[in-house]
C-alpha cells in the first residue's frame, strides 16, 4: 500500500510532466510557422493537453492538433479552439 509521501511524490511527479508537456506544446507551436502568432492556451492535465483560444482558421485548427500529438508525452489532444469569423 502508497504511503501518503510516495503519493505526493506521484502527483508532483504528474504535475511536473504535465508542466514539461505543456511547455513542449507550446515550443512546439512558436516553432511552426502557421502557428507561431496565434493565442493558443495550453494546459496539460495527467497527459491530456486541452487547446483553447481562437485562430484564424479550420486548417490551423487541424495544424494546432498535429503538432500536438507530434510532442512526445502528449496522451490525447482535446481542442477546444474556436476558428475566427470575418464580418
Amino acid at each position: 500500500m502508497a504511503t501518503a509521501t510516495e503519493n505526493a511524490a506521484n502527483k508532483t511527479a504528474t504535475a511536473i510532466d504535465d508542466g514539461a508537456i505543456t511547455t513542449k506544446v507550446k515550443t512546439a507551436m512558436i516553432a511552426e510557422p502557421t502557428l507561431k502568432a496565434m493565442q493558443i492556451n495550453v494546459d496539460t492535465k495527467n497527459g491530456v493537453v486541452t487547446l483553447a483560444g481562437a485562430v484564424d482558421s479550420q486548417a490551423m485548427k487541424d495544424k494546432a492538433t498535429e503538432v500536438t500529438q507530434s510532442v512526445n508525452g502528449v496522451k490525447s489532444v482535446d481542442n477546444n479552439l474556436t476558428v475566427k469569423t470575418t464580418g
